[in-house]
């Protein structure tokens, strides 16, 4: 078998790219200390409905107020525990005053969900048996309303029945 000389070439130009690129990798790794995330959080998909419970919460205690039944943080920072499950969200409705920044935590007891505020960029998958957590910075500018929640993971024959409504107050 004859090998030519363009051959040996690419076959050198591709090994020498290999090397690099490994290189590159080792060097991400060990050098920069860059790795895969290893802190989720996780909890047994049987036991999720007890250990999270859904709801809203401030994130400090002593600015908590509770109007009307709704939570109210006067710094505008909120944790937000949500549960997925067929086909339904909980809570199904979560009021916000004043928002400036909100940390969602959501977990399944189920099917892998997709957990989505429409019109904003609060997207994040859920699996059961793990906390996806998100930091949601409220644009200052964001118009007091309801806005829709809705799984974007195909999660069974009633999906499209699976929404809970974001309320923003000022």
């Amino acid at each position: 078998m004859t090998v030519h000389r363009e051959e040996k070439i690419w076959a050198f130009f591709v090994l020498g790219l290999t090397v690099v690129f490994l290189a590159a990798l080792a060097y991400a790794a060990w050098g920069l200390g860059l790795t895969t995330p290893y802190t989720v959080e996780r909890i047994p998909a049987q036991k999720a409905a007890q250990e999270l419970k859904p709801g809203v919460d401030c994130v400090n205690p002593n600015v908590k107020q509770i109007v009307n039944n709704v939570v109210v943080c006067q710094d505008g920072r909120y944790y937000v525990n949500v549960l997925a499950m067929r086909f339904t969200w909980l809570p199904n409705r979560i009021v916000l005053t004043d928002p400036k920044e909100v940390k969602f935590r959501i977990t399944s007891t189920d099917v892998i969900h997709g957990f989505e505020i429409a019109g904003t960029n609060v997207n994040v998958m859920v699996f059961p048996g793990y906390i996806a957590e998100i930091t949601w910075k409220v644009p200052s500018n964001m118009a007091p309303g309801n806005y829709l929640i809705i799984c974007n993971e195909y999660c069974g024959a009633g999906h499209q029945n699976m929404y809970a409504i974001l309320e923003i107050r000022k």
